[in-house]
C-alpha cells in the first residue's frame, strides 16, 4: 500500500548541478596552453619571416640603387658641353686627379685640341697621385683590398653663371671667330668665348652672349672596407663610396650605398668605330697581347691592339657592371656556401658566414662616345 506525499513535499529531482571538477579545469589550461603555444610560434615565425623579408629587401634596393649611380655616371660620362665639336680618338688624354693645371687635367688646345678620357681604371695611371696615400689604383681613403676603381669624367648637365673660384669649369665656343674652341679654367676673366647672336643670318658677333659655362666633374667609384670608417669604433659594413677630386683635392668620400661587397667592370671596346661594343674585356690598359675576346674584332678592324693604353680607354664605349650586395645584418640559421659569378675568371665564395647575398648586373653605354660614331 502507498503511503500518501504529504501536502507540500516537493518532488525529488535527482542530484543538484555542480562546477567543474580538478580534473576537467586541468585539461581546460592544457588545452589554452596549447593553443597560447601555437599563436606564440606563428607570431614569432611570422616575426623572423617578417624580418628577413626586410633584409632582402634592403638589399634588392641596395643593388639597385648602387647600379643606378654608376650607370647614370657613366652615360653621362665624356659629356663636355656641345656636342657638335667633333673628338677623335687621339684626341682623349688620361687625367690626373691631383693636378691643378689645365694640361694635366686633360683639357688642352695647343697643339691639338685633347679632353679627359671619358672612363677609365686608374691602373693605367703610371705615377702616384700626390693627393692620395698611393696611387689611385690601389689606395682610396679605407679601400677594400683588391677593389676596382672606376673613374668617370664629364662636365654638368647644368650651366653656371658665375665661377665659383675653386672648381675647374669648361667653356665651349659656338662661334667661328673664336680663336680657341673651350676655355677651361677656375677664372671668371677667362671665360670669353661667344655663342650665336639672335641677328640676321645666326652670325657670330663680339657683342653677342657668352658661351655657356659648366662645372668639371671628376670621380671615382670604389668599394670600402667600412660605412662609418671614423670615431673609435668604425663599423666594417662593405660599402659602395664615391670620391671626388676637387682642384687636384680629394674631397672626403662620400658613402652611396652599405652592403655592396664588390664591383666587377668590363669595358666593351669599338674597334671599328661605328659606336657599338665589339667585344669586351677587363683591362683595356694591358697592352702586352690583344685580348681572346677581341682577337677576331681587331683583326677584322686593322686595330694595333698593343699601340696605346690610352687609345684602348677612348674606345671604350660600353660598360658591363656586375656587383656583389649582402645582407646588412646576418641570419643565425643561414650559412653561405654558395659562389658568386661576378664576370671574373675567377668566382667569389663560398663564404661561410651567416650573411645571405646576391649579384645585380647591367649594362651601360658611354653616349658621348658610341652615340657620336654611330651619327658619323
Amino acid at each position: 500500500m502507498m503511503t500518501p506525499r504529504a501536502h507540500g513535499q516537493p518532488l525529488s529531482h535527482g542530484r543538484h548541478q555542480a562546477g567543474m571538477s580538478l580534473i576537467e579545469l586541468m585539461i581546460a589550461v592544457a588545452i589554452g596552453l596549447a593553443l597560447l603555444a601555437g599563436l606564440s610560434s606563428l607570431y614569432v615565425s611570422t616575426s623572423k619571416a617578417r624580418a628577413e623579408f626586410n633584409k632582402t629587401s634592403e638589399q634588392v634596393e641596395n643593388g639597385r640603387f648602387a647600379l643606378q649611380s654608376i650607370r647614370r655616371d657613366i652615360e653621362m660620362a665624356g659629356f663636355y658641353g656641345r656636342s657638335s665639336l667633333p673628338v677623335a680618338t687621339t684626341s682623349y688624354a688620361l687625367s690626373d686627379p691631383c693636378a691643378t693645371t689645365p694640361a694635366s687635367m686633360g683639357f688642352s688646345t695647343s697643339p691639338t685640341l685633347t679632353v679627359p678620357l671619358p672612363v677609365y681604371g686608374p691602373a693605367l695611371a703610371s705615377a702616384a697621385p700626390a693627393c692620395v696615400p698611393a696611387t689611385l689604383a690601389t689606395t682610396l681613403p679605407n679601400m677594400k683590398a683588391g677593389a676596382e676603381v672606376l673613374t668617370v669624367s664629364y662636365v654638368a648637365g647644368s650651366t653656371t653663371i658665375t665661377p665659383d673660384g675653386t672648381n675647374y669649369y669648361l667653356q665651349r665656343s659656338s662661334c667661328e671667330t673664336d680663336s680657341v674652341p673651350m676655355v677651361y679654367s677656375k677664372t671668371a676673366g677667362d671665360f670669353t668665348l661667344l655663342t650665336k647672336a639672335p641677328i640676321a643670318g645666326n652670325a657670330c658677333s663680339t657683342t653677342g652672349t657668352k658661351a655657356e659655362l659648366r662645372q668639371y666633374i671628376l670621380r671615382s667609384y670604389y668599394v670600402a672596407t667600412c660605412d662609418v670608417c671614423s670615431g673609435t669604433s668604425p663599423d666594417t659594413t662593405p660599402t659602395l663610396k664615391v670620391a671626388e677630386f676637387v682642384n687636384g683635392t680629394i674631397q672626403t668620400p662620400t658613402s652611396l650605398v652599405a652592403g655592396i661587397e664588390d664591383v666587377h667592370y668590363s669595358y666593351g671596346e669599338d674597334l671599328d668605330n661605328n659606336g657599338s661594343p665589339d667585344c669586351y674585356v677587363d683591362n683595356p690598359s694591358d697592352i702586352s697581347a690583344v685580348p681572346a675576346a677581341c682577337t677576331a674584332a681587331a683583326t677584322a678592324a686593322s686595330y694595333t691592339w698593343t699601340a696605346s693604353a690610352t687609345a684602348n680607354w677612348a674606345n671604350v664605349t660600353a660598360v658591363r657592371v656586375n656587383l656583389l650586395s649582402r645582407n646588412l645584418d646576418n641570419t643565425a640559421s643561414w650559412t653561405d656556401t654558395r659562389t658568386y659569378d661576378l664576370g671574373r675568371s675567377a668566382v667569389n665564395g663560398p663564404y661561410n658566414d651567416h650573411y645571405k647575398r646576391h649579384v645585380y648586373g647591367t649594362a651601360a653605354r658611354i653616349w658621348n662616345t658610341g652615340g657620336l660614331r654611330e651619327n658619323q
